[in-house]
């Protein structure tokens, strides 16, 4: 069976309002399995080897990722380690430059972890950077009104993509991420109509 993998971002939870909303869309068409989103450790090296795992289990069979900010900079590492079609939203694609603002002590406002983030987790974010994407296997969402991120610099490493969604105004979280509920979906081929 196709599945969607959905990789949260920096600070966020299984339950991002991303992947509730193609969960419910999956789930509207009889389909409640076919989106897959795990809680994510902080841990950058943590959280690659959960998915990893996920993706291993299933054989990589008809697995496509989807990933929202750090989520989708780790989405164009797995999606290159194993073949596999990606869906990029707003990707953080500069991310151990980045998350270099946030050393220290942080807490995720949705699952309320406390943890210390350091340079050592940085240097495990460097490990996972795509030099050379594969352009055929990703599809970027961008957004120009993105307050955390330069949608400039997404465009700039993913220069070519099967597919691209560009859109003026918006914002970090992509306003309006359910008018693609029913493409992603068909895109990861959990539907057909």
């Amino acid at each position: 069976m196709a599945t969607l993998l959905y990789i949260h971002g920096f600070n966020s939870s299984e339950r991002s309002h991303k992947a509730t909303v193609l969960m419910n869309e999956a789930s509207k068409r009889g389909l409640p399995n076919a989106v897959i989103s795990p809680r994510l450790s902080w841990h950058p090296a943590q959280a690659i080897k959960q998915l990893e795992t996920l993706i291993e289990a299933q054989q990589h069979q008809g697995i496509t990722l989807i990933g929202s900010s750090l989520g989708g900079f780790y989405a164009a590492y797995l999606a290159e380690k194993y073949r596999l079609n990606a869906i990029l939203v707003n990707p953080a694609v500069q991310a151990p430059t980045l998350l270099k603002e946030y050393l220290g002590p942080q807490t995720n406002p949705y699952t309320q972890d406390e943890y210390e983030l350091t340079e050592h987790h940085m240097l495990e974010l460097e490990q996972l950077v795509i030099t050379q994407p594969t352009a055929e296997l990703y599809w970027l969402m961008i957004q120009e009104g993105d307050e955390v991120l330069d949608y400039k610099e997404a465009l700039k490493a993913f220069p070519r993509t099967a597919r691209l969604t560009h859109e003026e105004k918006g914002n970090h979280s992509f306003t309006e991420f359910e008018r693609f509920s029913s493409e992603i979906l068909r895109f990861a081929q959990i539907i057909t109509e």
